[in-house]
């Protein structure tokens, strides 16, 4: 796990300090080594050059034979990778059979190899999460690609003839290359759901590299270079009608295991995280299975025990005989830890704390490795939408017939008991027919229509879909399976999960160093579990996980499966209107004149909190207090970029 990042297009005397202000930016993700790679894409040295940057947590092979830029012995080829191939022995095993001679043991060498003699074919047998550079010196080419559902980021900037990619948006600000311009849109998108929603980002001339795709992109000896058309290498399986449940849970217990096998491997400490959930359970227990000395965690307060998960997990942890530690957080710690992971953010999310402060405690007790039951809800069914989207979506059809106002007449008098929030939630929904993606997206909305007006923003006048997605993206989504639960579970990955689950995670744990992995999302789980219809994964219509239940209930405590669905709850609102009061409202006062938002709504929404904390409007309002001091964290990346001078050398430098 690591940090990568990549300059085209500029001459040496000013890549070399941009390069190098992008690898120190990203000094968290890689603190054991780093290194820079130089090379002309002409004959003229001090002309227009690439670069490829790298930061190294050492996972696995810890000598210098897996340090990065790593370069091919014979082809001269080079790479920088950020990630981990879970399944690197079997693609070893099939370069050696071939008469390749690999000198270390780590994944990155194996993706080298794999690319010079497969090339992009290669790209099908990985089993990982992974985002990578490859320069292929000989064609003068270099090919980006991205992991199947968007676990490891990767973001383009681009401006005139200059290319920069990087693991975080703030390394490339950082590269002084690049502007640091809001985007609307991706503030929009913010606002709506929680998290900035991909291709977009905060930054225009910044976007997300979309998972499971590959592209090439052609270099001229002069600088100058053209991306070739994006080209899918994955995508979501068809569903198999024929999987009776039986065969699921043979089958799902086969790939699980493996998987989680597979993500042990480690050359440094491995932990598990462990709460009062199912799955990060499942996770423990398949880990004990594979490992009998592996670790457990949990997070817990020891003086707000009433949010704690450390009794239950403490037994759960006693059933499987594992070794497992207890981490205590008190709600002073807690407190300033906001603070710093509100400044940390490398874009703005109302999402991240929870793992930023798990993140933190475990790495402090000498892990570097963790795994997570991330994804187990999206894959089998454990959020409320599971139920929510398929029946608006019944109701819809039904009531097609009716005339607009008379459904409008209906909704209003079936939600006058309903808060203001869900009442306004539901008149989106009814906007959107019987369009299940659409329906589907606003029901995870953050913010409705009406909140966004006041706010400034409109989704036709920015180019949006309704929805206040990317068109394109929200047409690629609109997939009719005919399943409205397979479907659902698709969506969630596509939007929540990677938009804002999987890049908060990376980005809040990087932070401390910490590499988390998630077996539940290895690419042969997916594969299988996305083709298992509805019918199948909730045979009852119950948000419930009922095939991980069936699995593996019978070996998990009793009470672990009547437990209902909780998470790692921490009382913002309660710090919001008391002891984070004062940086919130200076927050507030920085996004008031930043020209974002309208004023006059700031204000509102948070004198209507104050006067009612237990209100949901306090998530609105932390989400506009993110933003503001998101803004001031990125006046402060300007100031540091290479631009200002901000660059220094890298010690671990390769240059030809």
């Amino acid at each position: 796990m690591c940090g990568i990042a990549v300059i085209l297009g500029v001459e040496r005397a000013r890549i070399a300090p941009a390069i190098g202000a992008m690898v120190s930016s990203l000094r968290h993700r890689g603190p054991d080594d780093e290194g820079v790679l130089i090379a002309p894409t002409g004959r003229d040295e001090a002309g227009p050059c690439i670069a490829l940057g790298h930061r190294r947590l050492s996972i696995l092979d810890l000598s210098p034979l897996g340090r990065q830029p790593m370069v091919h012995p014979i082809t001269g080829d080079s790479i920088v990778f950020n990630g981990e191939i879970y399944n690197f022995k079997e693609l070893r095993g099939r370069l050696e059979k071939r008469g390749i001679h690999l000198r270390g043991h780590s994944d990155t060498e194996v993706l080298l190899h794999a690319l010079v003699e497969w090339g992009t074919d290669c790209l099908a047998d990985l089993a990982g999460m992974y985002a990578f550079a490859f320069y292929q010196r000989a064609r003068n080419r270099m090919l980006i690609a991205r992991d199947p559902l968007g676990i490891k980021p990767l973001y383009v900037g681009e401006r005139g003839g200059t290319l920069v990619l990087a693991s975080e948006v703030r390394s490339i600000i950082r590269s002084g290359l690049i502007e640091p311009t809001p985007d609307r849109r991706g503030v929009a998108t913010l606002l709506a759901y929680g998290s900035v929603q991909e291709p977009f980002t905060y930054f225009e001339g910044v976007r997300a590299f979309p998972s499971g795709y590959c592209q090439w992109v052609e270099i001229e000896p002069n600088g100058s270079w053209r991306r070739l058309p994006e080209r899918h290498f994955w995508r979501f399986p068809a569903l198999d009608r024929t999987i009776t449940e039986d065969q699921a849970c043979v089958r799902l217990d086969q790939e699980l295991t493996r998987s989680v096998r597979e993500h042990l491997v480690a050359d440094v400490p491995v932990g598990v995280f462990l709460s009062s959930g199912i799955d990060s359970t499942v996770m423990a227990l398949l880990a004990s299975r594979e490992s009998p000395r592996v670790k457990t965690f949990t997070i817990g307060f020891s003086d707000e025990p009433d949010l704690s998960e450390t009794e239950m997990a403490r037994r759960s942890a006693g059933t499987l005989a594992v070794e497992h530690h207890d981490r205590n957080v008190t709600g002073a710690d807690a407190l300033a830890w906001t603070r710093e992971w509100i400044r940390s953010l490398d874009q703005p999310s109302f999402d991240g704390l929870n793992t930023y402060i798990v993140s933190r405690t475990v790495r402090e007790a000498g892990i570097v490795v963790a795994i997570s039951g991330l994804g187990g809800d999206e894959l089998f069914g454990g959020y409320a939408p599971f139920v929510d989207v398929p029946r608006a979506h019944k109701y819809a059809t039904l009531a097609s017939w009716s005339p607009g106002p008379l459904r409008r007449f209906v909704l209003a008098a079936a939600s006058l008991a309903q808060p203001h929030s869900l009442r306004q939630k539901l008149r989106d929904m009814e906007k959107a027919g019987t369009d299940l993606a659409r329906l589907y997206l606003m029901r995870r909305r953050a913010n409705g229509d009406a909140a966004l007006d006041a706010l400034g923003f409109n989704a036709e006048a920015l180019g949006l879909d309704p929805s206040f997605q990317d068109p394109a993206v929200v047409n690629t989504a609109r997939e009719n399976w005919g399943d409205p639960i397979a479907t659902v579970s698709r969506l969630e990955s596509r939007f929540i999960m990677k938009n804002m689950l999987l890049r908060d995670t990376d980005a809040t744990s990087m932070q401390h160093s910490l590499e988390i992995r998630v077996p539940f999302l290895d690419r042969r789980v997916v594969d299988y579990a996305y083709s298992i219809p509805g019918s199948v994964r909730l045979p009852d219509g119950v948000a419930n996980k009922h095939l991980l239940r069936r699995i593996y209930g019978p070996q998990l405590r009793p009470e672990i499966m009547a437990r209902s669905k909780r998470g790692f709850t921490l009382p913002i609102r309660r710090w919001m209107a008391q002891s984070l009061r004062g940086p919130c409202e200076e927050a507030l006062s920085q996004l008031k004149h930043s020209g974002l938002v309208r004023r006059e709504a700031v204000d509102d929404t948070w004198s209507y909190f104050l006067n009612d904390p237990e209100d949901r409007v306090w998530s609105h309002a932390f989400l506009l207090c993110v933003l503001g001091e998101y803004g001031l964290t990125c006046g402060e990346w300007a100031k540091t970029g290479a631009a200002a001078g901000g660059a220094r050398s890298s010690p671990a430098r390769v240059e030809r």
